[in-house]
């Protein structure tokens, strides 16, 4: 509190209270002694700046400065055992999920998805990925997703409207895209 109240705005208040006072009384006569109170506040205001100026950097002195490059590094380090720890249970997952007959997964589809949640794990635990470019990235993921449902939509009713496909193979995309932009559109929310 001592160093803020050292290094805060200064005479502002006291300008203000100082100039609200009329340069002449009702009756027409000066006021008494504005001059002087304007003087003894800007020599208030020199006082605190001057003083501000010399105790600010002996007060400074005595304050230690966190040290961030240990943070940083502490921070690197549980984000990589993090990731390790993370990768090792996507892999166990995977393998699971390739074992499993019921779930009736795509290996390739499988493979596709674990590598790049695996790589985006990897950057991040380089501190090439933090989780602002984590969230960006997948914003826009979502906004090429968006788009690319859009165009099919698109493609779909010239499709139709050009009598390639029937009615009800339209009903049925257009189905499976609105679920695939719901899905889109909750994730996003």
């Amino acid at each position: 509190i001592l160093i803020a109240s050292f290094a805060g705005v200064r005479g502002a208040i006291t300008v203000a209270g100082v100039l609200s006072i009329p340069l002449l009384l009702p009756d027409g006569n000066v006021f008494p002694a504005r001059y002087e109170l304007v003087f003894l506040a800007a020599g208030v205001i020199l006082f605190s700046l001057f003083v501000g100026v010399v105790m600010l950097p002996i007060l400074l002195q005595h304050i230690e400065v966190a040290d961030h490059s240990q943070q940083l590094k502490e921070e690197r380090i549980a984000r990589a055992a993090t990731a390790e720890v993370a990768i090792v249970a996507i892999q166990k997952m995977e393998e699971r999920l390739a074992a499993d007959t019921e779930e009736n997964i795509d290996n390739q589809l499988l493979t596709e998805v674990s590598s790049r949640v695996i790589g985006n794990l990897r950057r991040r635990a380089d501190g090439r990925n933090d989780v602002e470019s984590s969230v960006q990235e997948e914003n826009l993921e979502r906004r090429f997703r968006l788009a690319a449902l859009r165009s099919e939509r698109a493609e779909l009713y010239h499709l139709r409207a050009t009598r390639e496909i029937s009615n009800e193979t339209l009903q049925k995309l257009l189905h499976d895209l609105d679920l695939l932009e719901a899905l889109l559109i909750e994730e996003n929310q």
